[in-house]
């Protein structure tokens, strides 16, 4: 096989050229060579050069046929060590009865297909799975729309009509998965400029913040008592914060007793991050595990083989039997994070506990509650009186 050879000598060229004393550095190079296939001479023309994203890309031209591929880096020598096994790519097709132009992504349905895999290896397994439904209708929408073809109108004609179905909240994500896919088609190579950069989201309504008050605090860990399992789920949501996919993802080797340290190592925005055991928490946590020793999982079927399903049905039973209204799992977190702001914590604090991806996210819990405008409002008064006397 050729492309071996011909590649190295290819690298190999480029790097003598690139390495000459310029007085400007250059955005572009060309190369041609000339290599024997199949008792004939085929010419290979290459150009490395970079858009104005600041990426670089490598054109090359196969006896008048071409292949064009993004290199993903915006380093030209890291983008150089890259166009080897694109040129061996061209050069294989060739040496395997390549006829015609290579097969070139040019709807949003064989976009979708190349941006699946993709998303699977860098963004986090519960991300794609929501992701999934949101692509199912953009394919629907555009999927047989050229990606040049797409326009800012028709993005905004789409959204329109989706308005009138869902909330904003859920149209702007839709927005936004377009968005990424449109700007990894820019990035491979598939399309000059993003349409969807240029549209403007819905307003969206103030986030929905629902957090338990002291008295349906007690009452909710109280009935959840009646539940088996539901209440060490429970509380460990309320001292802890996490996610609910987070806890039936949580097993034992993430759970520090002597540092007590919770590791949630696979979080939604993919980072790792840890939280301290509160003194309620720990006797609890241990107790789970001399019931379960052999259990992987620290919430777990009673066999401790599998995580614990779904406790939905079970979270909304205790909540009717607490009288705790307009309340779901989630809000034990907003619960968490809530508590925290009153006592006093900064959104730095909350925003490392809580894992949220940006300040302003954790912000929203540094509200201050009816009690604490009470205490404040008492205190001038008692300032006042303490003048007057």
């Amino acid at each position: 096989m050729l492309a071996e050879p011909c590649t190295r000598e290819l690298t190999n060229t480029l790097a003598v050229q690139s390495s000459k004393p310029r007085r400007k550095r250059r955005s572009r190079w060309k190369v041609r060579l000339d290599i024997g296939l199949r008792g004939a001479t085929l010419t290979i023309d290459m150009t490395l050069y970079r858009r104005k994203n600041g990426r670089w890309y490598v054109r090359v031209t196969l006896d008048g046929r071409q292949w064009e591929r993004s290199t993903g880096e915006t380093d030209r020598d890291k983008a150089l060590c890259k166009i080897s096994e694109i040129v061996k790519q061209a050069v294989r097709g060739i040496e395997n009865g390549y006829t015609g132009k290579t097969k070139v992504v040019t709807t949003l349905s064989e976009l979708a297909k190349e941006y699946i895999p993709y998303a699977e290896a860098h963004k986090a397994k519960s991300t794609v799975e929501k992701e999934a439904s949101k692509m199912k209708l953009l394919v629907s929408a555009f999927g047989e729309r050229k990606l040049t073809g797409i326009t800012v109108r028709d993005i905004e004609l789409y959204m329109q009509h989706r308005s009138k179905v869902v909330k904003p909240r859920t149209v702007n994500l839709e927005l936004a998965l377009l968005r990424h896919m449109l700007n990894k088609a820019v990035d491979w190579g598939y399309l000059k400029g993003n349409p969807a950069k240029r549209v403007k989201p819905f307003k969206e309504p103030p986030g929905r913040i629902r957090y338990l008050r002291r008295d349906e605090y007690d009452r909710l860990l109280s009935v959840c008592q009646l539940t088996p399992g539901l209440y060490e789920i429970v509380l460990t949501a309320l001292e802890t914060g996490m996610r609910k996919g987070e806890l039936q993802r949580l097993t034992w080797d993430d759970v520090d007793f002597e540092k007590r340290i919770i590791t949630v190592k696979q979080s939604k925005n993919n980072e790792t991050r840890h939280i301290q055991i509160s003194k309620g928490l720990l006797p609890v946590l241990k107790g789970l595990l001399l019931e379960r020793p052999h259990s992987h999982y620290v919430f777990s079927t009673p066999d401790g083989n599998k995580p614990c399903g779904n406790w939905r049905r079970a979270f909304e039973t205790a909540c009717r039997r607490a009288d705790v209204a307009n309340f779901r799992f989630h809000d034990l977190r907003h619960t968490f994070a809530s508590y925290l702001g009153m006592s006093g914590c900064n959104a730095f604090e909350i925003k490392a506990l809580t894992g949220h991806k940006t300040l302003a996210m954790a912000a929203r819990y540094t509200h201050i509650s009816d009690v604490q405008l009470r205490t404040a409002v008492n205190k001038i008064r008692a300032t006042c009186i303490k003048r007057v006397r």
